[in-house]
């Protein structure tokens, strides 16, 4: 290489040090508004990553080890299977979404050139959710009956759940206009209500739960030891969760009617009653495959049959609204084992990583709140999910690890 090119390489990584970390706070932002820069832009860290990943094996050391080998092992797993199986590649979503995470795998390495990756993804965090926070209110003035920005409302509430707990995450050197706060998860309410998602409404649920074991804790923000700010929190506090809890009472009610119909007729017609009717199937054709599974491409065809004559309503979905029972159907016991392991490792890492409570109690909340919502939605089984939720993960994980390394230094 002539002393010209090596030189130009330089600028470019010298430039490339203070526009990557705004790429991936873009891409955070993004991901909140369900813009697809938000998929592009974790995609060029991704490509970056393989590109050193395959060309300097030596940068495999930023990588978390422990989080990184489960998680290969276990898209390996899926897409080993699902081709031993001779699944059809087209259309075939367990290829698809596997490939996601092991794509994923590479992200650490392609954060090379950002200082602190936490940090960026706290700040993209917090710019997505004010930017929620207007324009969620005016799509619903607009005529959306439940908000999702143009996409499916419950994977617009899963992603801007992650985004609310990410936007907790503390930078180094915040900007004065982008402080690091408690309070920016709680401009995640409006939009989550708007959307109906009733699985996503336990996100509001647990960041109160944690700030109050926090301030049990001492753990006090100065505007909150005087007694106007107690006051303007309680009065704030209030007039949100009066609006709160009647759109969480209708969309209760709507369940329990929903259901009382099924339990009379045995048809089942909504979303409640369906999601009773595909676990009960699913978890009978689990019994008779319960460690390798039924495959990707076969596993709603199988539910439905066992589902009678609400077979139609079963096989009208893509998959199971659980994300337990559609990853041992479609590849088997020894997936959800791997699936878990990854997400053990995960916790594992973030204990034992030298950064603050803040950063931990965070990374619990979004283990707890993947559980929750996948319990009822097929969270690994879109892009948009995959990439926020593993995407943090991973950012988390890398700029943890630096800080170890630093300590250690």
């Amino acid at each position: 290489m002539t002393g010209r090119a090596r030189g130009l390489v330089r600028r470019t990584l010298l430039a490339r040090r203070w526009i990557d970390p705004w790429v991936l706070a873009a891409s955070v932002t993004c991901l909140g508004l369900l813009l697809s820069f938000g998929k592009v832009g974790f995609l060029i860290f991704v490509a970056c990553g393989i590109y050193l990943g395959l060309g300097r094996p030596r940068s495999w050391r930023a990588a978390p080890p422990v989080f990184t080998g489960f998680l290969v092992a276990w898209a390996v797993w899926q897409i080993g299977l699902s081709l031993l199986r001779g699944e059809p590649i087209s259309g075939n979503r367990t290829l698809s979404y596997a490939g996601i995470e092991l794509a994923v795998a590479f992200l650490p390495l392609g954060l090379a050139l950002v200082r602190d990756p936490i940090g960026a993804v706290a700040n993209g965090a917090r710019i997505g959710l004010v930017l929620l926070a207007v324009i969620a209110p005016l799509a619903y003035l607009g005529g959306e009956e439940r908000v999702g920005l143009g996409g499916n409302e419950a994977i617009f509430a899963f992603v801007i759940g992650v985004v609310a707990l990410a936007a907790r995450l503390e930078v180094r050197h915040p900007l004065r206009w982008l402080p690091n706060a408690r309070w920016w998860s709680y401009l995640v309410v409006v939009p989550v209500l708007l959307s109906g998602t009733r699985a996503a409404f336990g996100i509001v649920l647990l960041v109160l739960v944690a700030d109050a074991a926090s301030l049990a804790r001492g753990r006090r923000p100065a505007w909150l030891r005087t007694g106007g700010g107690m006051a303007g929190a309680l009065i704030v506090a209030l007039g949100v969760g009066i609006g709160a809890a009647y759109v969480v009472q209708n969309r209760i009610d709507a369940g329990i009617a929903e259901y009382q119909t099924f339990e009379r007729t045995g048809i089942a017609a909504g979303s409640v009653d369906t999601r009773v009717v595909m676990w009960s199937a699913g978890w009978q054709v689990l019994r008779e495959h319960p460690l390798l599974g039924v495959g990707g491409t076969h596993r709603m065809e199988a539910a439905g049959e066992k589902a009678g004559r609400n077979g139609f309503m079963v096989t009208y979905y893509q998959h199971l609204h659980n994300m337990l029972l559609d990853e041992a159907l479609s590849s088997g016991l020894v997936s959800v084992a791997l699936m878990m392991a990854t997400f053990a490792s995960f916790l594992a890492a973030v204990s034992s990583a030298p950064r603050s409570q803040r950063f931990r109690s965070t990374a619990v909340l979004l283990v707890i709140f993947f559980a929750i919502f996948g319990s009822f939605h097929g969270v690994l089984l879109n892009e948009w999910t995959l990439i926020s939720l593993f995407g943090v993960m991973s950012c988390m994980l890398t700029g943890a690890r630096r800080t170890a390394a630093r300590t250690r230094a």
